[in-house]
């Protein structure tokens, strides 16, 4: 494993995107002051998951930002990406779960990202991840948060006057041990937290213990009630089966009445079938006859009626002359006078012939 590429941009005084290719072993950078020396240097922590400011000489994510010149404007994120040499597969990295994370790479670059708001993410090899990956991962080549492997301007006193346990640190970060230590306070910390769980379960236990005893007695109605519903759907299919029987049985009954009062029916209307034919031929010859003698008494009534029109006039003719007579008292024949008690036998005489 060893450093190939820095890659900056936005990062402090690099406004633009910057790119140092390590193809040779570098044992220093150097030169004037100002001219980013410390920069370079405080990118690579950055990179490498940093998380003291006062390292990186500023007080908050923003401060990495570039913030502008009079003629470059002020950036909105800083940016710095790493690569490593992977050809040997020395990178390691394990899930949360233990599995190991396949990273045949020949080349490892890890990305960090922070915004003027102060918001970081981690990107490694395209991927986002946590800043507990990049530890994870910084720890199997032995690269740890001690510092031993960058020493900056002024800090080689800082390693020379180290006490006993800032040495010891520096000596399991050389020797791959952080690694260890990682998972030891992962470890502790997830037992903190499942201690925290039980004491949780123990109250919510206590809590509902009431409400379980219900539900336990609720569960035992149900389970009778289980019971008596398979007897019921037994006894179901029992009443059912013997209805079947019944019905079967009452069936047949029905079915050989209806064949009987069919069969009744058919002879019935046989013998109705053959009398309708015999009196429809006697009603049609009554009907003839009877057509006949409408015809002659709509005759007869006619000849009475032309009778009564003549009888009619015939009346009114005498009673005209009748009066005639009466009124001039001579007869009509002789021309003799006429008495009135002639007069009123002459009337006597229409009045009969009228009757």
């Amino acid at each position: 494993m060893r450093l190939k590429t820095l890659q900056i941009n936005g990062f402090k005084s690099f406004a633009h995107k910057t790119i140092l290719e390590f193809e040779t072993p570098v044992v220093s950078i150097v030169g004037p002051n100002g001219s980013g020396k410390s920069n370079v240097v405080e990118a690579i922590r950055f990179v490498l998951g940093e998380q003291s400011m006062k390292s990186m000489r500023g007080k908050g994510g923003s401060d990495l930002v570039f913030k502008g010149s009079k003629n470059l404007s002020q950036g909105s994120k800083a940016a710095v990406t790493i690569y490593f040499n992977n050809t040997d597969k020395v990178f390691k990295l394990s899930n949360d779960g233990g599995d190991d994370i396949n990273l045949n790479y020949d080349v490892i670059s890890i990305s960090r990202e922070v915004f003027s708001d102060g918001m970081n993410k981690y990107i490694l090899n395209g991927t986002e991840v946590r800043l507990k990956d990049i530890h994870n991962l910084l720890a199997s080549v032995n690269i740890g948060s001690s510092g031993h492997h960058i020493i900056s301007q002024g800090e080689a006193d800082r390693i020379l006057n180290a006490n006993a346990r800032d040495r010891r640190e520096m000596v399991e970060d050389a020797l791959g041990l952080k690694i260890y230590q990682y998972k030891i306070k992962e470890s502790e910390r997830k037992l903190e937290k499942t201690n925290e769980n039980i004491k949780e379960v123990t109250m919510l236990r206590r809590e509902n213990a009431p409400h379980l005893n219900f539900l336990k007695k609720q569960v035992e109605k149900f389970e009778k009630g289980k019971e008596m519903q398979v007897e019921l759907a037994d006894l179901y299919r029992e009443y059912l089966k013997k209805e079947s029987v019944y019905l079967e049985q009452e069936e047949k009954t029905l079915s050989a009445e209806s064949n009987k009062l069919k069969n009744e029916l058919k002879d019935v209307a046989g013998k109705i079938s053959s009398t309708e034919d015999n009196s429809s031929v006697a009603g049609n010859k009554k009907i003839e006859e009877l057509r006949i003698v409408e015809q002659k008494i709509n005759s007869i009534r006619s000849d009475k009626n032309e009778l009564g029109r003549k009888l009619g006039r015939i009346e009114g003719m005498i009673e005209a002359k009748a009066n005639r007579v009466k009124i001039s008292g001579k007869c009509p024949l002789c021309g003799s006078e006429i008495k009135d008690t002639e007069t009123d036998q002459i009337e006597k005489r229409q009045n009969e012939e009228k009757e």
